[in-house]
């Protein structure tokens, strides 16, 4: 069991858990191992074609450090402004597509701590998006998720 002290999709209620893996998701796991190949290389897919529509569009993309290998497990989209970020959010979840603000609130913000200014931290995670993303996401589901991005950034 894990839940990070989530509270729903948006907020956090306190201090999480992140409980390791159980036998049966291990077996789980071990049943996936044949797949991996297939799994990351749709993953590829995806970001690929995230990157390839949405390029030109005023955002950014993490940038992974050279010698790297990225296996494409989330895709992070980085706005000018939380304001942005929650129009995008809202014109997604109208057309039933679910992005995550996965690094959403800074953690020196969590009610429970107390609070230091931390400005880097604090910008990024009021700034950054994830994308739907998983091996079975179609072309046509990503493109229309970058049709959005797109018409909601050029207003």
């Amino acid at each position: 069991m894990h839940n990070f002290g989530h509270d729903g999709p948006h907020d956090f209620q306190g201090i999480g858990i992140n409980a390791k893996t159980s036998e049966l998701q291990a077996a789980m796991g071990l049943a996936l191992m044949p797949y991996l190949d297939k799994i990351f290389s749709e993953r590829k897919r995806v970001t690929q074609q995230y990157r390839n529509e949405l390029e030109g569009l005023n955002l950014s993309f993490l940038r992974i450090r050279p010698d790297t290998e990225w296996n494409d497990c989330y895709f992070p989209v980085f706005f000018e402004s939380e304001e942005i970020v929650l129009k995008v959010i809202a014109a997604l979840e109208k057309e039933s597509i679910q992005p995550r603000r996965y690094f959403y609130p800074s953690l020196n913000k969590l009610k429970f701590l107390e609070y230091q200014t931390m400005p880097v931290s604090e910008s990024i995670s009021q700034r950054i998006l994830c994308l739907p993303l998983y091996p079975d996401l179609s072309e046509s589901d990503v493109s229309l998720t970058c049709r959005i991005i797109n018409k909601t950034l050029r207003g």
